[in-house]
Order: C-alpha cells, then sequence, then structure tokens
C-alpha cells in the first residue's frame, strides 16, 4: 500500500502516514485491518461530501434557530460526524468532549470552524432528553433516515463516520478528535498549515450584485447566474475557495490572479432536485480585508 503514497503531493503523503499511524495505535489491529484502513483513508482523502437537503435540525431548548445551522455550512473548515443508531447512546456519544472541542477551535481559529453532527437515532425524543441531560445547545441534524450516509455511502470500515472538511466540502482528513486526542491534534494542525498557505497580501473588490433571483424554475433544470468581481485595490486578487450552502448548487471561476482594474466571473449553477421556494448562500473566500463575501441566490422550484 506504501507505493500508492506516490500519487500525492508530500503534504499529503504526511497526512495520509499520520492518520494511519495514529489508528493504528488506538488498538490492537491485525495486518488485515491496518490494510482496510489505510485502502479507506486513501480513497476519502479529497472527496466531496454531498449534505442531503430537508434533514431536520435541532437546537437544544429553542424554538426557532434556522439561522444557527445553515451557518455551519458556510464555515472555512467543518467537522462532519456521522452517528447511526447503534452508536446514539450517553457513553458513545462524547457529548462533553464534544464541547470542549468547540469551545478550542472557536478560541483557535476566531470561529472559522464550523461543526456538522448528524445523528440517525432509534428514537428522537429519548435523543433530545440525552442533549438536555448533558446541556448540549449545539446545532444537531436528526437524519432519521440516514440520508447522508445513503448519499455519500461511508465506508463500513469507519464505526464513526467523521471528517475534516475544507471550505469546498472536500475531505482533509478522517477520524474522530472525540476518541483520539491524537487525532485532533492533527486536525488542529492540518487547518493551522492551510491557513499559512494563504496570501499576505490584500486588495480590494466590489461585486455588481450580492442578490440573484432566479424566479419560477423546473425541477431538474440547470439555471445559471453570474456574478461580476471587480479587483479595485492595486495588489492582484486571488479567490481562495468559494463554498455553497447546498449540493445542488455548483461555481466556476478563474482560479488565475485578477490585475488591478480588471474583473473576474464567478457563474453559480442553480439545479434544484426539490420543489418549493428556496434562498442559498455562496460564500466568496479571497485576498481582501472584507473577506469572505456572501452571494445570495433565490427562486421557486416547480415541477
Amino acid at each position: 500500500m506504501v507505493k500508492d503514497f506516490k500519487i500525492v503531493s508530500k503534504g499529503r503523503q504526511y497526512q495520509l502516514f499520520m492518520w494511519i499511524f495514529i489508528f493504528s495505535l488506538s488498538a490492537c489491529r491485525g495486518n488485515k485491518r491496518r490494510d482496510e484502513i489505510t485502502k479507506v483513508t486513501l480513497e476519502w482523502i479529497g472527496k466531496e461530501i454531498r449534505f442531503p437537503e430537508n434533514v431536520p435540525c435541532y437546537v437544544s431548548g429553542r424554538d426557532s434557530f434556522p439561522e444557527l445551522c445553515d451557518e455551519i455550512f458556510l464555515k472555512e473548515y467543518k467537522i462532519l460526524l456521522y452517528v447511526d443508531s447503534a452508536g446514539c447512546s450517553d457513553c458513545r456519544l462524547k457529548l462533553f468532549e464534544w464541547k470542549q472541542l468547540m469551545e478550542e477551535a472557536d478560541t483557535l481559529f476566531q470561529e472559522n470552524v464550523g461543526f456538522l453532527l448528524y445523528f440517525q437515532p432509534k428514537n428522537v425524543h429519548d435523543m433530545a432528553n440525552l442533549f438536555l441531560r448533558n446541556m448540549f445547545d449545539h446545532p444537531v441534524f436528526m437524519d432519521t433516515e440516514g440520508s447522508i450516509n445513503r448519499l455519500n455511502r461511508f465506508p463500513q470500515a469507519m464505526q464513526y463516520q467523521c471528517y475534516l472538511l475544507d471550505g469546498d466540502n472536500k475531505v482533509i482528513s478522517l477520524g474522530n478528535p472525540a476518541l483520539n486526542p491524537q487525532i485532533w491534534e492533527l486536525y488542529k494542525s492540518l487547518i493551522s498549515n492551510e491557513k499559512k498557505d494563504e496570501p499576505k497580501i490584500f486588495t480590494s473588490v466590489e461585486v455588481d450584485k450580492m442578490f440573484h433571483d432566479y424566479g419560477s424554475i423546473r425541477k431538474g433544470s440547470t439555471n445559471s447566474a453570474d456574478f461580476t468581481i471587480s479587483n479595485t485595490g492595486s495588489n492582484p486578487l486571488v479567490i481562495l475557495r468559494i463554498s455553497t450552502s447546498c449540493g445542488c448548487t455548483d461555481v466556476t471561476w478563474d482560479r488565475q490572479p485578477i490585475a488591478p482594474g480588471q474583473t473576474t466571473t464567478v457563474r453559480v449553477e442553480m439545479k434544484p432536485d426539490e420543489t418549493g421556494p428556496f434562498v442559498k448562500t455562496v460564500v466568496v473566500y479571497t485576498n481582501t480585508n472584507e473577506s469572505p463575501t456572501k452571494l445570495t441566490i433565490a427562486g421557486e422550484t416547480k415541477d
């Protein structure tokens, strides 16, 4: 399996090696088990995670909270946890440990890391009581149908599905940091190193519009909207990444630096798979002091 590391960069080689090494220390495992973990790692690093629509979001002790749930998808980095019904118990979820990780992440990374917690409980009421007992008031997704698992076909080799994602929802690393402190240290190191690579030269931008209304569109159709971004500063403009709050939205843009005084186009393609009104957010990260820039698209989907 080691020869497969040649297909990735040196940074990815280190990342893959460290992930496999940490997991090999977490329990006594045979060669077959280690090979299985290595294979899973090689397959999932760089994969894009897809998020299902209409999975209920729940915040313990609150009645109205949709903005709390939507904001998580817009973070620069996300930690996704999916636990099926077999793992939805007090001792296995480690809610106290997750609360500590969230507090540390907010302090270290200025609230740029979001936590997407998807649970598939047998009984939603029992799960809600569990959150109350642990005073756990972070938004969680009650995925009673296991939609996110079916959509992504998570590897069965892993007991707890947990992934560190970038702004494009692509997997940077794997492993549950609440169960293994070494994985948390790896996650923090990866986020810190990636943020160091971002440009330190800043410019300024103007956008021709912040909102686009598609109007009435048909389910399954592809609909485009263009946003023009002007570099109004004195340094080249670099679009670092663009994230969306919906898996039914694709974004394309120029990956090359934009010279001062020049413009570039961000194209947002919406292909709705559900009927009804929608409002989605597209977040553009650039080398500007005002970054990120939040664009909004809206419309109504009909059959």
